[in-house]
């Protein structure tokens, strides 16, 4: 059974405390992306109501999640009669600094941000996941990055430097592709040999010259980073 956007309540021997508490406002706003984003309910996919650290909004979001790894987080913050939504940080679920270009930021009554709110979680939903994969003499993958496929937006990427061939690394640093303590921006790289079709509409997919589409994942790098 997939819970979707269920407010969770104190049940017997619970402390109230421990539970969030929210305005009659705050559950209509729910209730109607409940009933219009139900359908994209799945396995794939988990749901949150909850309040950040602050407490100063109400949050609703979803994490794509794919063989076990938390993809991306997005999702909506309700803060009196405004509601914005855009990709979460993945730890603290707060909006970006920079809206994204499919960013919603809406002022309204609460019926219409709820619809405006649950439209918008579809259209996210909707949009297409790709796992491209790349190899080291067509056996070994030494990098791997999911992305929104319609932008090419990384979601999370791993890479693995005993499996790279010699230099590859070297030749990314160089051209700018390292961020923070050394994290290799593997979309730096040339075009994937292989590509996951994970969820999403693969119509609107810009898919690289010379991928190769697969259903076999084989062994991929461990850590995996934003």
């Amino acid at each position: 059974m997939v819970y979707w956007f269920e407010i969770e309540r104190p049940g017997h021997g619970d402390n109230p405390e421990d539970f969030w508490t929210f305005t009659d406002e705050e559950e209509a706003f729910v209730s109607v992306i409940r009933e219009r984003t139900e359908p994209w309910a799945s396995d794939g996919i988990s749901s949150l109501v909850s309040r950040p650290e602050d407490e100063s909004s109400l949050l609703v979001a979803v994490s794509l999640v794919d063989a076990g790894r938390i993809l991306v987080d997005v999702g909506v913050h309700l803060t009196g009669d405004r509601v914005q939504g855009d990709r979460l940080h993945s730890e603290l679920y707060t909006l970006p600094d920079v809206p994204s270009a499919w960013a919603l930021d809406l002022t309204g009554a609460v019926e219409q941000l709820g619809q405006a709110a649950a439209d918008w979680f579809i259209a996210a939903l909707r949009r297409p996941v790709l796992l491209y994969v790349w190899l080291n003499d067509d056996r070994n993958a030494y990098a791997a990055r999911y992305a929104f496929a319609d932008t090419d937006e990384t979601l999370c990427q791993a890479w693995d430097d005993r499996l790279a061939p010699r230099g590859r690394k070297r030749d990314l640093i160089a051209a700018g592709h390292v961020r923070g303590r050394g994290w290799v921006q593997v979309e730096g790289l040339p075009a994937p040999e292989l590509y996951v079709h994970v969820r999403g509409d693969l119509d609107t997919a810009v898919i690289p010259d010379g991928a190769q589409p697969t259903s076999t994942r084989g062994g991929l790098p461990g850590l995996w980073y934003e």
